[in-house]
């Protein structure tokens, strides 16, 4: 007859550490093992060994504004309907503002600013070639009612319609261009301050060398700076040297910059170089005569980033174009300007801005796929970043020149009362937006879709909405983690409207994320092209699943395996049982040993229960039963 062992084959210690101890085979034929403590089967027909796949839902309150959107349960769905929340997403992933729901990555040549309609942006012309880097607009309506354009190119002076180019007069180096009505202004460096009406000649109002000359008409005031001198004169002034100068910076080396006013002050920005910074004046009148004051520096920027142009707008906003990017100022009841973080920050900073309606624009260089072109900023559409607090406003790419890869954008101006631009380039000309002429081609991509969670997906469908009749090809592409750009569909005039589930073949098995790019094309008639309305994307959890066993096991003080060995004394079923619970409220993760197969899985607890069928002292000891332990693997690959 076998012998009755006393003392078990592995020490029962230490059981919750994360060496993840192991029970090594003995003589004594044990089933399983739990974090090194060895066990019998006690599987019968009431008690079942049990093994089923883990819940993937994940627990989720869904509180935001898409239906069933944050739900992990069957489909993980992301869709989205508007656009105009504008570029600058990395992850089209849920925050408290639902920003995921109306913002994207980027985009080229598209307009998002209607809600559920992604169109193609007007395409800009060039209407006047030029190689010179002192070139400006400035918009207006002439006296006919026609909307128009002056532009300073350089030597030559000349007005821009729809009809054509008129020139006005050939003057040496105008460097700064401004207006008022009707009235053209500009500052020369070689001999002062003229004016004009339309298309007439100029009359010199002020004479005399200046040195990077800024000129604007505010506040009823025509402002004039010179070197680092700040003047007021009058546009009746008879050609005399310029008037005694209102303010003049300690630092000789200060220079002017820019030009602007609000609801009670002049600003005038400047730099040293390094150190830039907007000034305030106050308008004040003596004795009945307007004239100004300085009243300190209002807003100062960042070492190393210099202001090039500032420009106020519906008294309440200022855009200021930096060395660096663009940012939105505002005006607060005492007439100074606090400023917001860079909105966006291309290459080699920004120039030149204008306003109308609800936005702003400001041109880069080179910004839009290597072309040079504008940013459009809508100031009424606030966002607030969920780390940081900051306010930003929402903006994306807009109109720009194709194939211009010169200079920076100089300057910016609406063409008349019209809803159009035109913008100068250094080193390459005047660009005019078109009144119906789309651009031929553009393309928007959604921020990276990872469902706010770094679990891999299975991406397998996507929809797109579009109107009932297309006017131009749209198509549709994956962008893969990998760096891929995967052509998928295309809609075309001829398609029906997209709504279908259409299959993402690629890329294949678990990704973290991907997303989708939307080409737009304009059809054959020029003034109109492709629109998109939304779009949603389907996919499953793409991870390896996770297990559910459950197994009973014997938990007695002498037990005996299926050869026959006997094993155990008083007390062992005890020393295991406290050995087992002390593992399992440790709630770490255990070797999880299937003795008679060979395979070892790690695990972790997630429930267990005894239950004692005997009266204490029946198998003599104080403990004796049946343990059901439930665990879940945590570690498995294939």
């Amino acid at each position: 007859m076998p012998a009755l062992v006393s003392p078990i084959p592995s020490p029962i210690g230490d059981m919750g550490s994360t060496d993840l101890p192991m029970y090594t085979k003995s003589d004594f034929s044990y089933s399983y093992a739990l974090g090194g403590i060895p066990f019998l089967s006690a599987a019968d027909n009431d008690r079942p060994y049990q093994e089923r796949m883990a819940e993937i839902r994940k627990q989720q309150f869904d509180n935001f504004a898409e239906p069933g959107e944050q739900s992990f349960e069957g489909w993980w769905l992301r869709s989205q309907s508007t656009f105009t929340g504008g570029a600058g997403v990395l992850y089209q992933d849920p925050d408290n503002d639902n920003q995921f729901n109306y913002r994207f990555a980027e985009s080229l040549g598209i307009d998002p600013w209607e809600a559920g309609n992604v169109k193609l942006l007007r395409r800009s012309v060039k209407s006047i070639n030029s190689t010179n880097s002192n070139i400006n607009v400035f918009g207006y309506v002439d006296p006919l009612g026609v909307d128009s354009a002056w532009v300073a190119d350089g030597n030559n002076l000349s007005k821009l319609t729809d009809s054509g180019v008129t020139s006005i007069v050939t003057a040496t180096s105008i460097a700064s261009l401004t207006g008022t009505g009707t009235t053209y202004i500009f500052a020369r460096t070689a001999d002062g301050v003229w004016s004009g009406v339309d298309t007439a000649a100029p009359t010199q109002r002020y004479t005399g060398a200046m040195v990077a000359p800024q000129v604007a008409f505010v506040k009823d005031r025509l402002i004039i700076t010179t070197s680092n001198s700040v003047h007021q004169g009058v546009l009746s002034a008879a050609a005399a040297a310029l008037p005694a100068a209102t303010y003049t910076h300690q630092d000789p080396n200060w220079r002017w910059r820019s030009i602007t006013d609000g609801p009670n002050a002049i600003y005038i920005a400047g730099d040293s170089g390094t150190t830039s910074q907007i000034h305030k004046f106050s308008v004040i009148d003596q004795a009945g005569l307007p004239v100004l004051a300085w009243a300190g520096v209002t807003a100062t920027m960042p070492a190393g980033e210099t202001i090039r142009t500032i420009y106020s707008y519906v008294g309440t906003f200022v855009g200021i174009a930096t060395s660096k990017g663009f940012r939105v100022g505002e005006i607060d009841s005492n007439g100074d300007i606090v400023y917001g973080p860079l909105l966006f920050e291309p290459e080699f900073g920004c120039r030149g801005v204008v306003g109308s309606d609800r936005f702003m624009w400001t041109g880069s260089q080179e910004a839009h796929d290597g072309d040079t072109g504008l940013y459009r900023v809508d100031l009424g559409n606030q966002i607030q970043e969920q780390t940081t607090r900051a306010v930003r406003y929402a903006y994306a790419r807009d109109i720009y020149g194709e194939g211009e890869f010169s200079g920076i954008v100089n300057s910016v101006t609406m063409l008349g009362a019209s809803d159009r631009k035109v913008f100068s380039v250094q080193f390459g000309g005047i660009y005019k937006e078109q009144e119906t002429e789309l651009l031929p081609l553009g393309y928007l991509n959604t921020g990276r879709i990872r469902f706010n969670t770094e679990e891999p997906k299975l991406y397998k469908f996507f929809s797109v909405r579009t109107p009932a009749s297309l006017n131009g090809d749209l198509s549709v592409a994956v962008l893969s983690e990998g760096g891929g750009e995967i052509p998928m569909i295309t809609y075309s005039p001829l398609s029906t409207a997209g709504t279908k589930d259409v299959a993402i073949s690629q890329p294949q098995g678990p990704q973290n994320w991907m997303a989708l790019k939307f080409i737009f094309e304009r059809g054959s008639d020029i003034a109109f092209g492709a629109v998109l309305n939304g779009w949603q994307v389907k996919a499953l959890p793409g991870s390896i699943r996770q297990r559910i066993v459950t197994v009973p096991l014997l938990l007695f003080n002498k037990e005996e395996d299926g050869g026959g060995n006997r094993i155990g004394y008083p007390g062992y079923a005890r020393e295991r049982f406290e050995a087992f619970k002390s593992v399992a409220r440790a709630g770490d993760v255990i070797l999880f040993q299937e003795l008679d197969e060979g395979f070892t899985t790690q695990v972790v607890i997630d429930d267990w229960e005894f239950q004692q069928d005997t009266a204490p002292f029946a198998d003599g000891g104080a403990l004796g039963g049946y343990l059901t332990v439930r665990m879940r693997t945590v570690a498995e690959n294939t």
